[in-house]
């Protein structure tokens, strides 16, 4: 549901070949998100219980991100990283895209009922993020905006959400517009949902560091 004075924006969802064509247009693979998923995947494969409880869904963020950075410089086609508030994220100013990586709840990477959101609360630069793909430039004319806002914040912020389910991992590249009341995303402007990967073992959801409650662990067959 929309905010108190936000207007409702229809969400366009693809789906299949859809969205293969929608990630051209952005200059975007399937590929570039299975090879990330899949490299993130088999590092956090290799943290033991002897590691801290967080440390699992951390690896499988960090690494994810790190393939997503490696895959798309590897283009040499103006894709940069973006740290600003440290902020982590891979980013073409040209196209005016970010793509940030978090967990998303059972509705990720499937076209349900229920709008996803994500696995757990979002902090306060991804509530900025959202901000801006719905104000657009005109966000930084506010009066909190003192100094100029960097290449990576100037961009609409994509977020890749992946959610470990019976042995595989979901995941879409959306564009949210609103966080709700729980902080955890609100509506969505658009949805490109990629097919799921099946993966061994114990698959883990990404914990990123805009938030604070412990991963979601799925145990799979070995």
């Amino acid at each position: 549901m929309a905010q108190p004075g936000q207007e409702y924006i229809e969400c366009a969802t693809h789906e299949g070949e859809a969205a293969v064509a929608r990630l051209a247009t952005m200059g975007l693979r399937v590929a570039h998100f299975d090879a990330a998923v899949r490299k993130g995947h088999d590092r956090s494969s290799q943290v033991s219980r002897v590691h801290p409880r967080t440390y699992k869904g951390q690896v499988m963020w960090a690494e994810t991100v790190a393939e997503i950075r490696t895959q798309l410089l590897d283009l040499n086609q103006g894709w940069d990283i973006g740290q600003t508030n440290n902020y982590e994220t891979s980013f073409h100013s040209g196209r005016g895209i970010a793509i940030a990586v978090v967990g998303g709840d059972v509705n990720c990477g499937e076209r349900t009922f229920s709008a996803p959101k994500a696995s757990r609360k979002r902090g306060p630069v991804t509530a900025k993020r959202i901000r801006k793909n719905l104000l657009g430039q005109q966000m930084f004319d506010l009066p909190e905006f003192k100094d100029p806002p960097q290449d990576d914040e100037l961009c609409d912020t994509w977020f890749l959400m992946l959610n470990a389910r019976d042995n595989r991992m979901y995941l879409e590249l959306s564009l949210a517009t609103s966080l709700g009341p729980d902080s955890k995303f609100g509506l969505w402007r658009e949805r490109i949902i990629m097919p799921y990967i099946p993966l061994r073992g114990a698959v883990v959801t990404p914990m990123d560091p805009d938030e604070t409650e412990p991963p979601r662990v799925n145990v799979g067959r070995k």
